[in-house]
């Protein structure tokens, strides 16, 4: 029975209000929960400066509660934040010099950062970050960068950052491709205990900071930079392989001293790259189903070969408008447990918002209240007893989750968990930390970071706001983060009468490294390698050097099969046999979870979205960690308002048909490492903004990539194409290229869609970009490595860098009024114009709603047409959106190179998908 009811949703429009220069200054939305109630109009509120800058934003709450706006910005005349007051994140300072780099910033906890950088007659290079607590200063990161010798030139090293200090240590780089590819990096951790701190000039004092052990990963690349075996610090060696279109269609693995194993041993894509069908090294064969008209995921099979018996089969059923409405787990059996039917589906209920109201599915019946802690799992898997519940969510009018109320009926396993939520802010916690409102924000640092977990259980954040420490009555969780905000070591220490245990794992990678040790005798040394690219699953290794259980053989393989959003369901060995199945309450949260043995299952680390979980119960997810048990984040936003106003609100309340990967923003589900288009770009998008302001890593001036001779022989192809463009019709390759596409173009040939040529600009590249629309395979390309790139290149840059990281994937900006008049202007172009922007089709595949969504905040000034654009996605698909976008802000956006590795790494991927059939594309014939 479908859980959809269309009536919720019947008269409740999202209605933008405009003002007379075309900024959206007030957006109404209607609240309905149940069919036969009256809605609720809610009304959020923006205010922009003569600039045409978002200086102001009120939400529904505390829009009618008269309390002041989420948050006030005031901007110099460049258009960059001088200072942002937020009532989430608190207030925080910049102050840029002449070339928009950030100089000094003081952020809500008051810490005070000072950027430092070589002088003017040297490329502007970054050399330092100073950071000063009160009357505390100390250099908390220092870039040391290559000159020209005989060795630096032979390792591609010339002008490079070679060693980076930061606060987790030392990272080094030892040689790059000739592509700009990492061929060699190694890692030092500071030893316990002591601070970063890289005052002097002295490199052998701050190498006594560092431990000895040295951790080296070695990388090889083809000529067009793609990664083909990788080498990680203890010898084991990951080899990838690619089919003429650039998608993965093998992997392997060797163990040090071991005969090389198959992980990946075939992947199947449709013409839009969408995955069909992939087998792997245990014998397991996963197949994906897809709704033909709007090609949404509705099963994923996964089978065993040897007996054909069926693992897994998740069937999905959706809402009008893409929101999962019901799950069916069909191989498994229906269940009769006293008296009720448990059959294997999940069904969920939404709001005329779109958020999760109520949910239904199957628990084990002894599971007991939801908490920080795991239940036991039910031995064995076969034999157990399951049990039905129902969920109802409540929220408040700015997307505060308030209430989860839970009912089993067969076991009386009801409970109700209350969140108390500040009458000033957005910050909440449960309720057994405080029911007053008035004392929330006490829970809570000026910069928005919870300082209590639970009752006993404190929180310590660092100045960068990153969380340093977990402490309880017996013990503690204390973690060092990189330069690029990830996480590199996580240390668990429990105190016994005697003696104190110690968990450590250190992340590299492809590599965890997880000792454990009573006091200074190690009991267990364990490495557990990550396999990078694994189709849809994921693939881990379980290695002892010591300590390994009886109950597990060594080098054992996990093969972890995902849900939509990337919840690992379903482990495997390398025989195809269960090790462990786990279903997920809406929010995170085990509600069923059976194994074979109890040994193995405590080795399962990755659960909820495909992200760690740790012993305190919170889920690490890269820039935030997260709180199944209460369903929100544990601190605020660090990418800002970039997904809404209540910067602690998870994937906007639809935690089923959406996901975050990295904590900064939602995604919209499609297959997780499988993503589309929106989501892709949304993560790179918010990934640069959110680093706007980090440190760089390689010098502004590197531009080699661009004028590398692979791009000027592209662009030399481009301009023999554009001479040819009498004998020759574009439109007509464009029209074949893009399957189910061609509506569009026909329309456009006749002047129906707005387009413009000025996307003629930076012609080598947007040529490429061209002969990978041939292919229009999004899935293709690694977003894990675009997204890497991408935070690194935001920290080489200005803060303005959000533009720049955006119109390297996709040309959005800023405009004027006068643009858009323009935009209306140019829907007469004709057919030529529209060649010129059909070329882009690739680049902005790889945008979408997110990062439309991303430049409307960052650039107001651009509402309307952005606004346009996205509807035209939502309507027609890449092909209007490459004129509507385009015609919009190719022209207007500020002109500024883009260069590094989010560049080079999207353009390597592409050329390499273009390698095989490039005179095909460009000139329709083989040279």
């Amino acid at each position: 029975m479908s859980s959809y009811h269309s009536a919720i949703s019947q008269k409740t429009p999202s209605i933008n209000v405009l003002d007379n220069r075309g900024r959206n200054i007030r957006t109404l939305e209607y609240l309905r929960t149940q069919a036969d109630e009256n809605s609720n109009e809610l009304i959020t509120l923006y205010e922009f400066n003569i600039q045409g800058f978002q200086v102001k934003g009120t939400d529904p709450r505390k829009n009618k509660d008269q309390s002041g706006p989420n948050f006030t910005r005031i901007f110099n005349l460049a258009g960059n934040v001088l200072r942002e007051e937020s009532v989430d994140a608190g207030q925080t300072i910049t102050l840029n010099d002449i070339e928009g780099r950030p100089v000094f910033t003081i952020n809500a906890t008051g810490a005070r950062h000072n950027h430092h950088y070589e002088g003017n007659t040297l490329p502007g290079r970054l050399l330092t970050i100073t950071e000063q607590i009160q009357t505390e200063e100390k250099i908390i990161e220092r870039l040391i960068w290559a000159g020209n010798t005989t060795t630096e030139k032979n390792n591609n090293l010339s002008g490079q950052c070679t060693h980076h200090y930061d606060t987790a240590g030392l990272t080094q780089l030892n040689n790059l491709s000739l592509t700009g590819a990492v061929s060699s990096q190694s890692q030092q951790l500071l030893i316990d205990g002591q601070v970063a701190d890289w005052t002097g000039e002295d490199q052998s004092i701050w190498q006594k900071k560092l431990s000895n052990d040295i951790y080296t990963t070695q990388n090889k690349t083809d000529a067009t930079g793609a990664l083909l075996t990788q080498t990680d610090a203890t010898g084991n060696i990951q080899r990838l392989a690619y089919d003429v279109a650039g998608q993965l269609k093998g992997s392997w693995l060797t163990l040090k001293g071991q005969n090389e194993q198959i992980i990946v041993k075939s992947l199947t894509y449709s013409a839009a790259g969408q995955k069909l069908r992939e087998e792997h090294g245990n014998g397991v064969i996963t197949e994906y189903t897809y709704e033909p008209e709007t090609q949404r995921l509705i099963g994923i099979t996964t089978r065993r070969l040897s007996d054909t018996k069926v693992l897994q089969d998740l069937r999905y059923e959706y809402d009008p408008v893409g929101n999962v409405i019901s799950i069916n787990n069909d191989a498994e059996a229906t269940r009769f447990w006293r008296n009720q039917k448990v059959v294997p589906k999940n069904t969920y209920t939404y709001d005329s918002l779109y958020q999760l109201i109520s949910a239904t599915g199957r628990e084990m019946a002894n599971i007991g209240q939801q908490s920080h802690q795991l239940p036991s799992p039910v031995l064995p898997s076969d034999n157990n007893s399951y049990t039905n519940y129902t969920r109802s969510y409540s929220y408040d009018h700015s997307g505060n989750l308030l209430q989860i109320r839970h009912h089993s009926a067969a076991t009386q396993n009801s409970y109700t968990k209350d969140i108390t939520v500040s009458n000033r802010s957005n910050r909440g916690v449960l309720s057994t930390l405080t029911t007053d409102r008035n004392k929330v924000d006490t829970l809570f640092d000026a910069g928005g970071h919870q300082t209590s977990l639970l009752p006993g259980q404190t929180l310590v954040w660092t100045p960068q706001g990153e969380l340093q420490q977990v402490n309880n009555g017996t013990g503690n969780e204390w973690y060092r983060y990189g330069r690029d905000g990830i996480r590199r070591l996580k240390v668990s220490e429990q105190q016994t009468q005697n003696t104190t245990q110690q968990q450590r794992v250190t992340y590299l990678p492809g590599l965890e490294l997880r000792i454990t040790q009573n006091s200074t005798t190690i009991t267990e040394n364990q490495q557990v390698i990550t396999v990078g690219k694994a189709g849809h699953a994921q693939v881990r290794v379980l290695h002892w050097e010591n300590g390994k259980p009886e109950a597990i053989s060594n080098n054992q393989l996990r093969y972890s099969y995902d849900n939509l959003i990337g919840s690992s369901q379903l482990e495997l060995d390398h025989e195809g046999q269960i090790i462990s199945q786990e279903e997920y309450y809406p929010f995170g949260g085990t509600a069923l979870w059976a194994a074979n043995n109890q040994t193995e299952t405590s080795y399962k680390t990755i659960r909820y979205s495909g992200k760690e979980r740790d012993a305190t119960g919170l889920y690490y997810y890269g820039y935030r960690y997260y709180q199944p048990w209460a369903g929100r984040w544990l601190s605020a936003d660090p990418a800002g308002t970039v997904d809404g106003l209540n910067l602690y609100r998870m994937v906007r309340n639809n935690p089923i048909s959406a996901f975050d990967d990295n904590g900064l923003m939602f995604s919209k589900a499609v297959i997780k490492g499988v993503t589309s288009a929106i989501a892709a770009a949304g993560g790179l998008g918010y990934e640069a903004y959110k680093h706007a302001n980090k440190p760089p890593e390689t010098p502004a001036v590197e531009q080699q990539s661009i004028s590398s001779v692979g791009n000027n022989k592209i662009h030399t192809q481009h301009l023999k194409a554009a001479e040819k463009q009498q004998n020759f019709s574009l439109l007509d390759t464009v029209k074949k290229n893009f399957s189910g596409r061609g509506k569009v173009f026909s329309d456009a040939a006749e002047g129906k869609l707005p387009a413009h040529e000025s996307v003629m600009n930076e012609g080598g590249n947007i040529a490429a970009l061209y002969e990978f629309s041939k292919t229009g395979n999004i899935s293709q390309l690694d977003k894990t490595s675009l997204l890497s790139n991408a935070a690194q290149d935001a920290k080489e840059n200005i803060p303005t860098r959000f533009k720049q990281a955006t119109k390297a994937l996709v040309t959005v900006g800023t405009t004027t009024p006068e643009g858009v008049k323009e935009l209306a202007e140019t829907a007469k172009k004709t057919v030529d114009v529209m060649e010129d922007t059909a070329i882009v089709g690739g680049s902005i595949a790889l945008a979408g709603n997110a990062a439309i969504t991303a430049a409307k905040i960052a650039f107001p000034v651009a509402s309307i047409p952005l606004t346009i654009a996205q509807a035209a996605w939502v309507a027609s698909s890449v092909g209007k959106t490459v004129n509507d976008v385009n015609d919009v802000a190719k022209k207007h956006i500020e002109k500024s190179e883009i260069t590094h590795n989010t560049r080079t790494d999207l353009l390597t991927q592409v050329k390499q998908i273009n390698k095989e059939n490039r005179q095909k594309i460009i000139f329709g014939k083989n040279e």
